[in-house]
């Protein structure tokens, strides 16, 4: 082990007891709500404050977390679940597997029937004046019935704030595999613009690192879960990087206004002490593509469909978990 890879777990070792023992990295707190001073990653009229309730969760070897990203504009408008990632981080081994679900899957939404899988929040959060934690727990319940395990914590994020977090760290850098153009980017303004960003290496500011990753008219759903999947892979290399601890605060900072999670103060300070631990060869991206197709509804909608069968098992396989019930497929 170098000095420096040495002094980086020993720093993360002492922010990981910090954090727990100061309530947790993303405390339970207002969290979606947006601030009112207008910009471009504002809305003058934002949903109602919702303070997240934490879970009754142990410290283990491995978790299984579900993560989601919030597109959450005004407060009357949908707050759908547009990314979302089912992960299994194993701190004993040092490994993180993590499969992408895509938000127009069609799926059985418990006690409402079959809609997108991305509306599981929305619905419940609308049904309560957009409680948080009542839009979790119908989109963990709807993850748990459908896939068959255990979730152990939710994630959400607020994706108009991810840039606070990537400028925090300085930037990301990513390796784009082909040139990505988009000539009618929507923009916060309810405008478009033209984005260009080439194949290579790119190294990546908040609002590039968003662009990248939320852009999808040249390459569709697939190209945008490999660009986040690129982007998260390349946040966790930043946060490794000794030369950048004395960032920390800032990304803190930025982070309590871009996450909310129900993951208890102790299980955070597990994870962020574990940081150094996660081996990048062993950061894993899978994805659902080859069991789905396309299909547009009687009422003129269009989703994702698959066999129910066979997806479950194929997405426990991914992660490694067990059934929640032997008795389901």
């Amino acid at each position: 082990m170098t000095f420096s890879k040495a002094v980086s777990r020993r720093a993360f070792a002492l922010a990981g007891a910090l954090v727990a023992a100061h309530g947790g990295l993303v405390k339970p707190q207002p969290g979606l709500a947006q601030d009112s001073t207008p910009g471009p990653y504002t809305t003058p009229e934002p949903p109602p404050e919702s303070i997240a309730t934490p879970t009754t969760l142990p410290v283990q070897d491995a978790y299984t977390f579900v993560v989601a990203g919030l597109d959450t504009r005004g407060k009357d408008d949908d707050q759908n679940t547009d990314v979302i990632m089912l992960s299994r981080v194993d701190v004993l081994n040092g490994r993180v597997r993590t499969i992408s679900i895509p938000r127009d899957l069609l799926t059985d939404i418990p006690g409402y029937g079959m809609h997108k899988i991305n509306a599981a929040y929305n619905i419940a959060s609308k049904a309560n004046n957009l409680d948080w934690n009542a839009g979790v727990a119908l989109f963990r319940a709807t993850i748990e019935w459908n896939f068959n395990f255990k979730v152990d914590g939710i994630v959400t994020t607020n994706l108009l704030k991810m840039p606070g977090v990537i400028d925090a760290m300085g930037g990301v850098t990513v390796i784009n595999p082909y040139d990505l153009v988009d000539d009618a980017y929507p923009t916060p303004d309810f405008g478009t613009k033209k984005l260009f960003y080439p194949a290579g290496e790119l190294r990546l500011n908040g609002e590039q690192a968003l662009e990248f990753s939320r852009t999808r008219h040249m390459d569709f759903d697939e190209g945008r879960v490999m660009r986040q999947q690129l982007v998260l892979s390349a946040c966790l290399d930043e946060l490794q990087k000794p030369a950048n601890l004395t960032r920390l605060p800032a990304i803190v900072e930025a982070g309590q206004q871009f996450v909310m999670t129900d993951i208890p103060a102790d299980v955070q300070g597990h994870l962020v002490a574990n940081v150094p631990n996660m081996h990048r060869e062993l950061v894993e991206w899978g994805t659902v593509v080859e069991f789905l197709w396309g299909e547009t509804l009687a009422d003129g909608g269009w989703n994702y469909m698959t066999d129910w069968t066979v997806l479950p098992a194929h997405v426990r396989g991914w992660l490694g978990v067990g059934y929640l019930d032997v008795n389901r497929w």
